[in-house]
């Protein structure tokens, strides 16, 4: 999957999983990826406030909500004690 977008605008985040403010924006044949109800790829929607996780800290338990790994605090638990308004620095291979 990583083949399929354009990872030029910053090559040290190919094949992160990211969200759509801060994934590709293009797909690796250089077409433009499509807005959806959401508006454009790139952009912050602006529909709630932006909060930001550390990566690789979260995973999908097994009814599909976010938990945090080590802690095993779920959903607005887990918001309430990680995140914050500004990005966590990238780790290396999350």
């Amino acid at each position: 999957m990583k083949h399929l977008f354009d990872w030029s605008y910053n090559p040290s985040l190919e094949g992160k999983l990211l969200c759509r403010a801060c994934g590709p924006t293009k797909f690796s044949d250089g077409s433009k990826m499509k807005s959806d109800h959401w508006g454009e790829y790139g952009i912050w929607h602006n529909r709630f406030e932006r909060r930001y996780l550390p990566h690789g800290e979260f995973k999908t338990n097994n009814q599909g909500n976010l938990e945090h790994i080590e802690s095993g605090l779920i959903g607005n638990e887990a918001y309430k004690k990680f995140a914050r308004s500004e990005p966590y620095p990238l780790k290396e291979n999350v």
